[in-house]
């Protein structure tokens, strides 16, 4: 079972600005929810906490890691997109502008403007990694991957099967867990809760 944890809340989310891959910390808000996290998967068998390199990501999951006795593994593959010069902008001036349409319509041909990533590379490198996670784990073995809003929702419009061009649609809030259950088959995997607040013993029963 896979849980994907958005990390929490940063003083850049509050001013509404894009953060990309820049280093912003939590915020006392974000940390506070990272330890509610913890919390909420305090009664699941969980083998490894994995995290983006970023440092809003790797504290959430130290959180998560300590409430567990895990040491936190970082993998590059996780980290946030790489957003040109969308980084450090506020998300009302960016959505005004008509490359941002462009990007909108169709994300899967065109690129982040000013240096960004395309959206292809950004989903090989997440399922790449999150499915050497599978393996690098004992069987049957909980995995915690903190990471990003972005990584997040291509990660789940690829296991649901949707059109990638479809990934902004999915609503993921930070201090939230998706969960996937994995069976043999790893491209098939159950979809058991998306941007999910608050315990998950109700959502896994």
């Amino acid at each position: 079972m896979v849980f994907l944890v958005r990390h929490g809340v940063t003083e850049w989310h509050r001013e509404g600005k894009v953060l990309g891959q820049r280093d912003i910390p939590l915020s006392a808000e974000g940390v506070e929810q990272s330890r509610a996290i913890a919390q909420s998967l305090s009664s699941m068998k969980i083998a490894d906490v994995i995290s983006s390199p970023l440092v809003r990501a790797v504290r959430t999951a130290e959180l998560i890691g300590d409430h567990f006795g895990i040491q936190v593994a970082r993998d590059p593959r996780f980290i946030d997109f790489r957003v040109g010069k969308w980084e450090g902008m506020k998300y009302e001036d960016i959505s005004a502008s008509p490359e941002y349409q462009r990007f909108l319509a169709d994300p899967m041909s065109e690129r982040i403007p000013g240096g960004g990533e395309h959206m292809q590379d950004i989903r090989k490198r997440a399922v790449g990694g999150l499915e050497q996670s599978l393996e690098d784990s004992p069987s049957g073995a909980g995995i915690v991957i903190v990471t990003h809003a972005g990584i997040i929702r291509v990660l789940l419009s690829y296991y649901v099967g949707s059109n990638p061009a479809n990934y902004h649609r999915i609503r993921v809030n930070p201090g939230s867990v998706s969960v996937l259950s994995f069976s043999d088959d790893k491209q098939l995997p159950r979809i058991l809760a998306m941007n999910w607040l608050g315990s998950l013993e109700d959502v896994l029963q």
